[in-house]
């Protein structure tokens, strides 16, 4: 694997990089309220910078150029715009898109490649693809939420991106229960029937009062392996109100990918995010 350096990373925000991915996700109408995120190195040493702002995206790029930023996080709107030394729990929070994280890691218990955490083969990538279906539908049917954007991560998972309005202001709680719903701690006790007939339905393509009817042994391991690839959201990330997820378009420091837009997230592989030594033509 290549090391990332920064001026290899200097030369992608300079000459690659675009904002069509990140505008994407976020409304362009109060960028400059916008909290921003960033790994940078200091001194030979890694620094974590949060609490940033910025007055446009030309602005944005020029700090990632100069800086050669190995990560980009972006976070919630505030008023006034967050900038350095000053908590943002001192500031007037104004919302942030609702997203749910799906990452393998989740699913090691599961996987049957064998070939360690971080690893990602066609064999185990269709855990993430099953719990982007069962997210998809949930939220737009159950929840009525329409304005979804999926994002590969950069390495081995999707970032659902909700960016429907009235989402953006949900608190906590809110946030906490429909991650939950999709993503049950206890699914014996917590899993609703019309969640229980949608996900064998969408799984399984079959119906869950028919399958029921069955032998027993073919309904109980059909529920099992419904149970293994049910979705398996980082619920912290999609409750935290003030949580920083990396930014589409920017490269992800341990693989070299592009974090992408992506428009089919039941065909789409990992091996399809360009790296970034692809995108500046560097063998």
């Amino acid at each position: 694997m290549r090391q990332l350096n920064k001026e290899i990373l200097s030369e992608f925000y300079s000459r690659k990089f675009n904002f069509e991915p990140l505008f994407t996700v976020i409304t362009p109408r109060m960028f400059t309220n916008r909290e921003f995120g960033f790994l940078i190195e200091e001194d030979k040493e890694d620094k974590f910078i949060r609490n940033l702002s910025f007055r446009s995206p030309g602005e944005l790029r020029k700090y990632m150029i100069s800086n050669g930023v190995k990560a980009a996080y972006i976070g919630a709107l505030y008023d006034p715009p967050p900038s350095p030394g000053k908590s943002i729990t001192r500031l007037k929070w104004l919302g942030r898109e609702l997203v749910f994280d799906i990452d393998l890691t989740d699913y090691d218990d599961v996987r049957t490649c064998g070939k360690g955490k971080d690893h990602v083969c066609p064999k185990c990538w269709p855990f993430v693809v099953d719990a982007a279906l069962i997210i998809e539908e949930v939220l737009r049917e159950d929840f009525g939420l329409s304005k979804i954007t999926w994002v590969f991560s950069g390495r081995r998972g999707y970032h659902a991106w909700v960016t429907d309005e009235i989402a953006r202001y949900f608190e906590e709680e809110t946030r906490e229960a429909i991650a939950t719903y999709l993503s049950p701690d206890n699914v014996e006790e917590l899993m609703p029937i019309s969640y229980q007939k949608k996900i064998i339905k969408l799984l399984l393509r079959k119906d869950l009062t028919m399958l029921i009817k069955q032998d027993k042994r073919v309904f109980k391991k059909a529920w099992s392996e419904v149970l293994k690839r049910l979705p398996r959201i980082d619920k912290k990330v999609t409750m935290d109100t003030v949580r920083l997820l990396r930014m589409p378009g920017s490269v992800h420091p341990a693989t070299g990918r592009i974090a992408i837009i992506v428009k089919d997230p039941q065909s789409f592989y990992p091996d399809e995010a360009p790296t970034v030594w692809e995108v500046l033509g560097i063998d």
